[in-house]
This record gives structure tokens, C-alpha cells and sequence, in this order.
């Protein structure tokens, strides 16, 4: 008997297929639950009964769960039951590496911060000394609820550097990591997928799926911490460039008569001591922002600095990207609302648009400061699991 030599391509499409539907039914009631499973049949294009089968297997699996609700059609026809994600159902990992802390956060599937630790790095910055910690970490998170532990999903880490598409660390300026292979190390100690991506993109995707720009089809995600990274976000989708390392814009020069980049000039250590260099005392962001808001006037100069420099790198990548959001995130959010108004109108008087309003023109367009905080890049790490079930998978032409 000769087999078919289509035969492993018709059982892939299948797979694919299924992967592709369950992915959609996922995404809707994240979206837009509670749904009934007629509504859901008329979003996606599916038969009633496909859609009956392949809930019914989302059910058993635990992702999602009948809401209770009875929910009539709002064109007509019989009342059936509401459906959601059930928030037990899957649990996700985020970590963060970060110069001076290690930060773990685990999401449920209704995308809520269920724990959280956060650590000091201890001893050196030698790569397996801080990795060897971050797995304790993970593991402590991990055995704090075996329900949890048995549902968990997987391990999404963000690092501030610069990463190509394998997960190596080009270059961590901060942490002085040059060539260092993450998946290498922690794959073996890790039972778990691993996602692994630079602080930035991951905070960037944080913000779409569970922040501001949700549903938003363009981001621009600026995340300042000790320096400065974007992550840039279309479809839902992270823009890493050919080799995984877009969206470094610490270089761009700042000013057209200043000296040196953007990252020089507005991250948390540049800022602080700028303040500390003419006279102001301040050991942190909050101490300067309480100096802020005393209106003491080497305060506001400062800050007013910062503005104009950081409002000159915002202008340029607004023009070149033209996103249809911005965000801000990482420590110095603190201080962003202060100067927010600031920022917005230098957007709106420096940018190109439709009409007399520059970035603004369009009504879409937005401009946010994230409410993730400090914990953005580790709810981004967390995400970078998370988003693996909502995700269509990309489709690969099969060769007959």
C-alpha cells in the first residue's frame, strides 16, 4: 500500500486549523465576553456546531466557563448562555531583570496580578549569579500555590538590553552583559515555555493587552528607567526589525545644539543628577517629585529640561513612526502627569497631521502614561506568555 504522500500536510492544516479557531474564540471573550455561543458564531464565520464543539473543549480544559448569564439576542432568536474566561484556568510568569532588583509577578487568565515578589540583586552582576537568583525567585512563586503551579502556561522574562531574535543579550549596558545566552541557561531550570524580550517591547505589549491601548492597531511605547527603550507594537504584534533590536532609540541625539543621545539626558540617573549637580538634594524620583510639587524652582527647572529634551525625542519618533498611541512607562511615571499637558502640546504644535492638531488630527490618536509603574516590564515579561493563547498562529505555506 502506497501512503499518501499529502497526508502529513492535511493533518498539519488541520492542527493549524483548530489552533487558529481556538485562538479566535479566546481572543473574543477576552475581549468581549460574556458571549453566547451563537454570538460567538456570528463574529468568528464558524458553524453553530463548531463553535459547540470546540467551546465545549475550551470548557473541559478549563479556559473558559459558562458565566450564568442568559443573554438574548439582540437581533432575534432563542436567549442562550453567556461564556468567559475563567481567571483560574491559567496562570502566566513575568519576570524582570532589572539593574538593581529582580521582580516576579504571575497573572491569571483574566489577566490580574494574583503574586508578586520583588528582590534586591545580590553580590555581583555576573550573568549566572543574577539568572541563579531569578530562577529562585521563580521557583518560590511557582510552589506558593500548587493549583497554580500545575496550570501555569509559562515564563515570560524582560531584561534591559538590547536582545536579538534568539534571546541573546547583545549588549546590557547597565548590567555589563555582553554575548549572554538566556535560553541556554534557563531553559534546563525551567520546566516551562520561555518567552524572553527587552523590557521595553514587553511592557509595550503589557500595555495593549491589558492597559490603555487595547484594541489599538499602532503603539509607541516609551519606557525610562536608568536609560531609555520603545517598544514599538502593530496588530498586536511587536516591530523587532531584521535582527530583533528596533525600537533602540537611547541614540537619538536629543536636541539639534545639545551634546550626546536621549538616553544620556532622560533617564532616572541623568535626571537625578542633574538636580544633585546644581544643589538639589534628592536621593530618589519621589524625593524630587515631592521637590516638584513644592514648587521649589530649581525643581521645575530641572524637570522643564527634561520635558523639552525628552518632548524633542517624542516629536522625532512620532514622525517617523506616526502611531496611532503613545505611552509612557517604567519609575519615572511618577513625574509624567506633572508634565503631561507640557507634552501633549508640544505633540500637537510639532507634529505633522490631517489637519491643524498634529498628532491629534486624528481622533484615535492618544497619548497615555502607563499604570503599570515600576512592575511594567515584569507584567510585560508575563504577557509575553499570556498573549501565546490569543494569538493566531502565522500561517507557513506547506510544501506538497
Amino acid at each position: 500500500m502506497t501512503a499518501d504522500r499529502h497526508s502529513p500536510s492535511i493533518a498539519t492544516n488541520t492542527t493549524l486549523l483548530k489552533q487558529i479557531n481556538y485562538a479566535r474564540i479566546l481572543e473574543l471573550l477576552r475581549c468581549r465576553a460574556p458571549m453566547t455561543r451563537a454570538e460567538i458564531a456570528r463574529a468568528t464565520g464558524l458553524t453553530r456546531s463548531t463553535v459547540t464543539v470546540i467551546t465545549a473543549e475550551l470548557i473541559s480544559q478549563g479556559l473558559i466557563r459558562e458565566s450564568g448569564e442568559i443573554i438574548a439576542p439582540t437581533g432575534g432568536g432563542r436567549p442562550g448562555v453567556g461564556l468567559s474566561l475563567n481567571p483560574d484556568g491559567a496562570f502566566f510568569i513575568g519576570a524582570a531583570i532589572e539593574y538593581e532588583q529582580l521582580t516576579v509577578v504571575q497573572l491569571n487568565l483574566a489577566a490580574q496580578v494574583v503574586n508578586r515578589i520583588q528582590a534586591p540583586l545580590i553580590g555581583s552582576r555576573e550573568p549566572e549569579l543574577v539568572l541563579s537568583q531569578l530562577v529562585q525567585l521563580v521557583e518560590q512563586v511557582q510552589q506558593s500555590d500548587p493549583m497554580k503551579q500545575e496550570r501555569s502556561r509559562g515564563i515570560g522574562l524582560a531584561i534591559q538590553a538590547t536582545i536579538n531574535l534568539a534571546g541573546v543579550v547583545i549588549y546590557s549596558p547597565f548590567l555589563q552583559w555582553v554575548g549572554v545566552d538566556l535560553r541556554r541557561y534557563l531553559q534546563p531550570h525551567i520546566q516551562l515555555p520561555l518567552f524572553v524580550d527587552n523590557d521595553a517591547n514587553a511592557a509595550a505589549l503589557a500595555e495593549v493587552y491589558l492597559g490603555s491601548a487595547m484594541q489599538c492597531h499602532s503603539l509607541l511605547y516609551l519606557l525610562i528607567n536608568k536609560g531609555i527603550g520603545a517598544g514599538i507594537v502593530l496588530n498586536n504584534r511587536v516591530f523587532r526589525g531584521a535582527y530583533g533590536t528596533a525600537g533602540e532609540v537611547g541614540a537619538i541625539l536629543p536636541m539639534p545644539t545639545g551634546c550626546g543621545d536621549l538616553g544620556t539626558f532622560v533617564g532616572r540617573e541623568a535626571l537625578l543628577q542633574n538636580y544633585r549637580q546644581r544643589g538639589g538634594q534628592a536621593g530618589e524620583i519621589s524625593d524630587l517629585v515631592a521637590h516638584f510639587r513644592q514648587d521649589e524652582p530649581l525643581a521645575h527647572a530641572v524637570v522643564s529640561e527634561w520635558v523639552q529634551i525628552l518632548g524633542w525625542g517624542l516629536i522625532n519618533l512620532a514622525n517617523i513612526l506616526n502611531p496611532e498611541r503613545i505611552a509612557i512607562g517604567g519609575p519615572l511615571t511618577v513625574l509624567v502627569p506633572h508634565v503631561k499637558e507640557e507634552l501633549e502640546s508640544m505633540l500637537r504644535d510639532c507634529v505633522p497631521g490631517n489637519g491643524n492638531g498634529g498628532f491629534f488630527s486624528d481622533p484615535k490618536a492618544r497619548f497615555d502614561v502607563s499604570a503599570f509603574g515600576e512592575d511594567a516590564a515584569a507584567i510585560g515579561g508575563a504577557v509575553l506568555a499570556y498573549q501565546s493563547l490569543f494569538q493566531v498562529p502565522d500561517l507557513v505555506l506547506l510544501a506538497g
